[in-house]
């Protein structure tokens, strides 16, 4: 198994965090922060909002005059400067997506536990290389060949997330509906029919019945990423739609998410019954 890639979005955004609450409990304004340090009050700003990659020895000033001589602090903060100066192996394709991708996989590769309710597709986290495909050739057939194939490509290749040492813990709710839409042929229904049935093994997937009460929750898909670094990070919600999708960070935004999840997967067919629901599908 291989360690987990960086999230550079996320990890730039948590060092701007960090340095904006020492600032503040150092009780100086950014005009004071960059008149002491003799730059322009606009860098800072760009740090502290996570615009632009820092340099080790801006962080290093910065907490130097926010009274911070913790070292193993310094050391963590140093790191942080380093992973966010990265590429995600992603970035290459990132142009293609009409979404913002660097910022999802960034939170993807950053988080602890997902949580996603999914309709009217599968997670792109459970989805076969021949489901994927057949769904974003028919979804993206204005891009150029190169460009979907690029799709496709981030599309697998976040999966890998799942096989590395330290794998995200993975709820899923699935609409029974996403498994009665076919996606390409006979022949890849099957096939993701198949590698579903293996994932409700490994992972918290639970299929909602078409018999289930409706929920004001199924009106849209969404993902909530609860992050590693907890102590720092925000829980992020993301809710997909067909042009632009919406990140909440608030947590009196996030907390209805979380609830709707909840009942969501509390009305679901438990794991066991899921994977017997997949398996039968497998048998028609």
């Amino acid at each position: 198994m291989t360690e987990r890639s960086f999230g550079p979005v996320v990890v730039r955004r948590r060092l701007g965090a960090e340095l904006r609450r020492l600032r503040d409990r150092a009780g100086l304004s950014l005009e004071q922060a960059a008149r002491e340090l003799e730059v322009s009050p606009s860098k800072i700003s760009r740090l502290e909002n996570g615009l632009s990659p820092a340099k080790v020895w801006d962080v290093r000033n910065l907490l130097t005059l926010y009274g911070v001589e913790d070292e193993d602090y310094r050391r963590r903060a140093e790191r942080w400067v380093s992973e966010g100066k990265s590429q995600g192996w992603w970035h290459p394709y990132s142009d293609a997506s009409p979404a913002d991708l660097d910022h999802y996989v960034s939170l993807e590769a950053e988080a602890a536990e997902i949580r996603s309710y999914c309709a009217p597709y599968l997670h792109g986290l459970l989805q076969t290389r021949g489901y994927a495909e057949a769904l974003i050739r028919s979804m993206m057939g204005h891009l150029d060949r190169a460009a979907i194939d690029g799709l496709i490509t981030v599309r697998i290749g976040r999966q890998g997330i799942l096989e590395t040492t330290n794998p995200p813990a993975l709820r899923i709710v699935v609409d029974e509906s996403v498994l009665r839409r076919s996606v390409g042929s006979p022949e890849v229904m099957r096939e993701q029919y198949e590698y579903l049935a293996q994932l409700t093994g490994r992972f918290d997937i639970r299929i909602r019945s078409l018999d289930a009460p409706p929920h004001a929750a199924l009106l849209s898909p969404f993902t909530v990423f609860v992050p590693r670094e907890s102590d720092i990070d925000p829980t992020v919600v993301n809710l997909e739609s067909a042009f632009h999708d919406a990140y909440f960070y608030d947590p009196a935004d996030v907390e209805p998410f979380l609830s709707s999840f909840d009942d969501l997967q509390g009305t679901s067919l438990s794991p066991e019954e899921s994977q017997a629901l997949v398996w039968r599908l497998l048998e028609t």
